[in-house]
């Protein structure tokens, strides 16, 4: 009967191991399922439509060269390329590929506060929530799917580098993790070795020569690809060494000059935006932290750039990063710091009572950003739309523009004749590319319409121009018109078709 009984509690025990990583894995997944089944047949994000499809597209058609793979931290792309090539849908990918990117890094982040902090399974479950579900994470998760492929990896590196083994096997799986962070993206990377910089340093001045030599020689291929990346964008594309635009492609609003002063209000007031609901745990928990290197070593690094911009504006494009982007990179340490401050509360009751109230609060902020369209969203998301979209449910547009811009799309199909190039802006490529092929657009990006539009007629009078545009006077991206120039032909909703008049 004793025996009996043991086994029950065993079995019941290792159910409890299993179920809750599980629901670090299938929360995230299914709360990020959400805007997906509301944005309908659309994509979610400006990147997924913005780069990933016509990327993607472009590169399986027409091929694409190593060199500019290599620089584009490729891991996604090729994954991509791998799954469309079988015949599948680029867009069901993607929207597949969201809340499944997410539901991994719930459960990397679950593992490492587990094995790497050893904490609980119900604490590690909680920070995987919080530092997933939080509204910035969810921003991230919007259309970041490079950043967060690198952030799974880079949780699965740092159990690595916290076990301590010396195996061969360890090592060889360390040094591949490592490689696939740098694959995936170069921005994690970046906090990657700044994070290994410190843990080096601290075994260093501990005399711990053989942790020492096993980060190293584990760290060898990662660090010689990201050399390779700098010398790839440096002298063959003389571009940032992490190879970004500096054009503000959120999908919102672009960010005119500012002076020095307007520029450290903008820094501080965007990190006040996205981690004021959390500071007053973040405050306690704070002091249980002195000794975790990995965490610590994270937002030390990412202060650096940020008071670097804040000192000096010629700071602000850092490698070609924009300061937003190592902030709201801060939410993933700082959700271990807000978890550790919670359970600082040694008053149970105490502790119940923050955790709800903070919890009603994450929650609306949480879910209102996903559910919310556009234009009924909360005010609170009003405040940075440079940065963050008022909603998760637009991509390049808001959702109520997405049909009309289908729309618009097949009737230019239909009626552009042979001779004529859609001119497109980035909100609009994808569109574009998907519609009409890449061949038949004339993208014009972020530059300026009117002085790309003169280039083209000096170099081809003869060509028929089109272009797709919300209609004069609703316009995004800081362009509520179009020049005079072109003329309405076709209008759906709020999107309209433009065609060239040569004055």
């Amino acid at each position: 009967m004793i025996c009996h009984f043991n086994q029950h509690r065993r079995s019941l025990r290792q159910s409890r191991e299993l179920v809750i990583p599980a629901l670090a894995f299938i929360i995230p997944v299914l709360i990020r399922t959400v805007p997906e089944i509301l944005m309908g047949e659309y994509l979610v994000g400006f990147d997924p439509i913005g780069y990933y499809v016509p990327n993607t597209i472009t590169w399986l058609n027409n091929g694409v060269s190593l060199s500019s793979l290599l620089s584009s931290a490729p891991l996604i792309y090729l994954l991509l390329m791998g799954v469309i090539s079988t015949g599948a849908s680029v867009i069901i990918s993607l929207k597949i590929l969201a809340p499944l990117l997410l539901g991994f890094l719930g459960l990397a982040i679950y593992f490492y506060a587990f094995r790497g902090l050893g904490w609980s399974p119900k604490k590690s479950l909680l920070v995987a929530l919080v530092a997933t579900l939080y509204f910035v994470a969810l921003r991230i998760s919007w259309d970041m799917l490079r950043s967060e492929l690198a952030l799974i990896f880079l949780f699965l590196a740092l159990i690595l580098v916290q076990s301590g083994k010396w195996r061969f096997r360890d090592g060889l799986l360390l040094s591949l993790t490592m490689l696939l962070v740098v694959l995936s993206h170069q921005l994690i990377a970046v906090i990657m070795f700044a994070i290994l910089a410190v843990t080096l340093a601290v075994f260093a001045l501990k005399k711990n020569k053989a942790e020492v030599y096993r980060i190293i020689a584990s760290a060898v291929p990662a660090t010689a690809f990201m050399l390779l990346i700098v010398y790839i964008n440096y002298f063959v594309y003389s571009s940032p060494v992490l190879g970004y635009s500096i054009n503000y492609s959120g999908g919102f609003e672009a960010l005119s000059s500012i002076s020095h002063t307007e520029l450290i209000v903008d820094i501080l007031g965007f990190l006040a935006f996205c981690y004021l609901p959390l500071i007053p745990l973040i405050i306690l928990g704070a002091k249980h932290f002195k000794n975790k290197i990995h965490i610590n070593a994270w937002i030390a690094w990412v202060f650096v750039p940020l008071l670097i911009a804040i000192i000096t504006p010629s700071g602000l494009f850092i490698g070609g990063v924009l300061p937003y982007r190592w902030t709201i990179l801060l939410t993933f340490p700082l959700s271990f710091y807000a978890v550790e401050g919670l359970y600082a509360i040694k008053w149970k009751w105490g502790r119940i009572a923050v955790g709800l109230a903070v919890g009603a609060l994450l929650a609306t902020l949480s879910v209102s950003f996903m559910v919310l369209p556009n234009n009924e969203a909360f005010t609170y998301y009003g405040t940075y739309t440079t940065y963050v979209p008022k909603s998760m449910l637009q991509n390049t547009l808001q959702l109520s523009d997405c049909k009309d811009t289908t729309n618009a799309l097949l009737w230019t199909k239909n009626n552009m004749p042979p001779g004529g190039r859609l001119m497109v802006h980035e909100a609009f490529y994808g569109w574009g590319a998907l519609a009409l092929g890449s061949e038949r657009l004339a993208p014009y990006f972020f530059e300026n319409l009117t002085l790309v539009t003169n280039r083209l007629q000096q170099d081809n009078s003869t060509d028929l121009l089109y272009l797709i545009w919300w209609v004069n006077g609703s316009g995004w991206y800081d362009q509520p018109t179009v020049p005079a120039v072109y003329g309405e032909i076709y209008r759906s909703g709020n999107i309209a078709i433009y065609k060239y008049n040569n004055p």
